[in-house]
């Protein structure tokens, strides 16, 4: 039963579900692929995959983003809006909004 359970509902720390956050972070904040991936410590082929939700966001680097920018984890890994700094909620949910991102 357990199993048919976890089916029913999708996973927000799934790399396709993190993926449009950690790109509206990097869109907001001005960076591009290359300068986010060195500021938490992946190399740019990473950093791809993982707005591409091909691989996921260790934990690690997503810690590093958090205690850099302030953008909470349960932002980064669930979805939860109000784990963002105030000054970007509204265009990081519209940047969401913009990608057909539902969090």
């Amino acid at each position: 039963m357990t199993q048919d359970t976890r089916s029913l509902a999708p996973r927000e720390s799934h790399p396709a579900r993190v993926a449009p956050r950690i790109a509206a972070i990097r869109s907001v904040l001005g960076l591009t692929q290359t300068q986010l991936a060195e500021i938490i410590g992946l190399d740019r082929s990473t950093m791809s995959k993982v707005e591409r939700g091909e691989k996921g966001l260790a934990i690690q680097h997503g810690e590093t983003l958090a205690q850099l920018y302030g953008f909470g984890l349960d932002f980064i890994y669930r979805g939860d809006l109000n784990d963002i700094p105030l000054d970007y909620r509204p265009t990081v949910a519209a940047a969401l909004n913009a990608t057909g991102t539902t969090d």
